[in-house]
């Protein structure tokens, strides 16, 4: 929405008029899932807004987590797609196959490398990130059969590898090269794992918990070697024949596959007329807004804060994409009551056969906190604590504990002192103990007449150290509250008053909603909705239709039919790519169910 110069709200796009092509009112740098979601979360907040996504990527979006199950021919390429090919055309979501190269911030424009610019009201940058590469000296990083996983091709070429592979060295010590050599071991593949440091993911998991780790990939098949560095590759006919270590070691193999990490695409920072703040990202605020006006950033690229360290960081997870794509969705439609504050950072994965949940930072040593940790139940729990509250939580067991429930509790600063032997022993019901929270607010509520107050994370800039302004309870209007607030951008600098660029809410007459199609098209998500690494929940695409082949039906991207599996009647989840035993629909949609309903009376029908 606009306003014109009587001050009266305007539609940002007429159906009469023609969208120009060479303008959107919400331009998207990067098609990932960060991008994609925030287009169709914007696409149901503004249904006649011009949105455009601008990639030079060749392919669809697609679901990166399952790019593992991939790598090990148990999802074809097919299955790899994040939405049902032609969510873009259906949602007028408009695609261009080009690379940006710079921001006009001040023209409101990007300029593509074709040199002509394409305007913009609001601008999103989800460019994502790139593999940290094997150093540029190291000798032999260029022959053949050396690889770096990051992007869908990398997997296709290890793919067409695998038959001629008997041996292979991994290097990097995270999970993602954790999920390589399984991956390769289930190929039969005799695996070598160089490890620089004397653990496994060392910012995550302590000593205790990485030799835990460690022991059962050993027993695996893997040969692991720690605080091992590569110092040279040796080929043969330009093909790679093995590597040799710091410690004048030669291990022979036929693929040198490198899972050294990533780090985020800032070139349009750099490159942007007004100063674009970065440092290892783009920083934002918790609304994913930058420090310059009507450019907002998500996914891979945007460097938030940490509440626990003052720092800013990336969260290079595929459900932190998604969830910034939604938030960044509602924010440059004006929809703030639809934000919610990100809180700590939280991860959560399979280590080999071994679940592992990571909330907050269990590693550090903040002044009077202390550790408890616990190894019973064939896991292991790291607790930090100051007080009564819990500050940082690691779990590793055959068992993940609800990770957002926890993490809420970090988040509240909810007291620990009742459940702390649950948590300990991995014993704790999250949901019950929330539940009862809810209902003692409920009773107080009734009582006095007072919500409770839930204290929000203190934001701070460097020139600043007055905490946020924030409501002291939890408003009933939540779109008055969120326009109260004014989050701090992470400059030093004093910034012009805070706009949401001129893409608005729309100001629409009610309008009576068929029955049982009441209330928006894409669902919000609340807390009790978790976007887990396992099942790759993504938003509810519309349901106009019911039943099998009507317009409008959308599945799951979730839950997208194996072939097998639909000759048998079922569903299978993309993302249970570490644990089989996961069920296929964690959450299934009223559609879905009916699917299955009308799928299964059909069968008996025909028998």
């Amino acid at each position: 929405m606009r306003q014109d110069h009587a001050g009266h709200r305007a539609p940002l796009f007429k159906g009469a008029e023609q969208p120009s092509i060479d303008r959107a009112d919400i331009v998207i740098v990067g098609n990932g899932i960060a991008g994609l979601t925030a287009a169709i979360q914007a696409r149901s907040f503004e249904p006649d807004a011009r949105i455009a996504i601008i990639s030079d990527q060749n392919h669809p979006t697609i679901n990166t987590p399952a790019l593992k199950q991939f790598a090990v021919g148990k999802l074809t390429r097919e299955q790899l797609l994040a939405y049902p090919p032609g969510t873009e055309r259906q949602e007028r979501i408009h695609l261009i196959h080009a690379r940006v190269e710079k921001i006009n911030a001040q023209s409101k424009s990007v300029i593509l490398a074709n040199g002509s610019a394409f305007g913009y009201g609001a601008l999103l940058v989800a460019t994502g990130s790139t593999p940290t590469a094997l150093p540029s000296q190291l000798p032999g990083r260029d022959f053949d059969g050396v690889l770096t996983l990051h992007r869908l091709q990398d997997y296709l070429d290890l793919r067409r590898r695998l038959s001629e592979v008997e041996e292979a060295v991994v290097i990097g010590g995270g999970a993602h090269a954790c999920e390589t050599v399984m991956g390769l071991l289930h190929w039969g593949i005799h695996v070598h794992w160089l490890i620089r440091s004397a653990v496994l993911l060392p910012r995550m998991l302590d000593e205790t918990a990485s030799e835990m780790v460690l022991e059962r990939i050993r027993q695996a098949g893997v040969t692991v070697y720690t605080s091992t560095e590569v110092i040279g590759i040796v080929g043969r006919v330009g093909s790679v024949i093995g590597v040799v270590t710091n410690h004048q070691q030669f291990i022979p193999c036929q693929l040198v596959v490198a899972c050294t990490g990533t780090k985020p695409v800032t070139t349009l920072a750099k490159h942007c007329d007004l100063p674009l703040k970065h440092e290892n990202g783009i920083l934002v605020d918790d609304h994913l807004r930058s420090s310059v006006r009507d450019i907002y950033v998500a996914g891979d690229v945007a460097a938030l804060k940490n509440p626990l360290t003052g720092q800013y960081e990336p969260r290079a997870q595929w459900y932190a994409a998604v969830e910034q794509g939604r938030m960044a969705g509602a924010m440059i439609t004006g929809h703030r009551e639809a934000v919610r504050p990100f809180g700590v950072p939280w991860h959560a994965t399979h280590l080999g056969d071994l679940s592992m949940l990571y909330v907050g930072n269990p590693l550090q040593s903040p002044s009077g906190a202390y550790v408890l940790t616990d190894t019973s139940r064939g896991g292991y729990r790291r607790l930090l604590l100051q007080g009564e509250r819990l500050i940082g939580y690691l779990s590793l067991g055959p068992m993940q504990p609800d990770s957002l429930a926890i993490k809420r509790i970090i988040d509240e600063e909810l007291p620990v002192r009742d459940i702390l032997k649950g948590l300990l022993k991995g014993e704790f019901d999250a949901r019950q103990y929330l539940t009862r929270r809810r209902t003692y607010t409920a009773q107080d509520l009734v009582t006095s007449g007072r919500l409770a107050s839930v204290k929000p994370p203190t934001v701070q800039t460097a020139a600043q150290t007055t905490p946020e302004p924030a409501p002291a309870t939890r408003s009933l209007a939540p779109a008055a509250e969120a326009a109260q607030l004014e989050p701090r951008l992470p400059t030093t600098e004093q910034l012009p008053p805070l706009s949401t660029g001129p893409v608005l809410a729309p100001q629409r007459a009610p309008v009576a909603a068929p029955a049982g199609n009441a209330g928006p098209r894409y669902p919000i998500v609340h807390e009790e909705e978790e976007i887990s690494p396992f099942t790759g929940t993504l938003p509810a695409l519309p349901e106009q239709g019911q039943g099998r082949g009507q317009p409008g039906t959308r599945l799951n991207s979730g839950s997208l039919p194996s072939r097998p599996e639909q000759e048998r009647g079922g569903r299978r989840n993309l993302w249970a790519y570490s644990d089989p035993a996961l069920p296929a629909f964690p959450r299934q949609s009223p559609a879905q169910r009916q699917q299955v309903r009308a799928y299964n009376e059909q069968r008996e029908g025909g028998r």
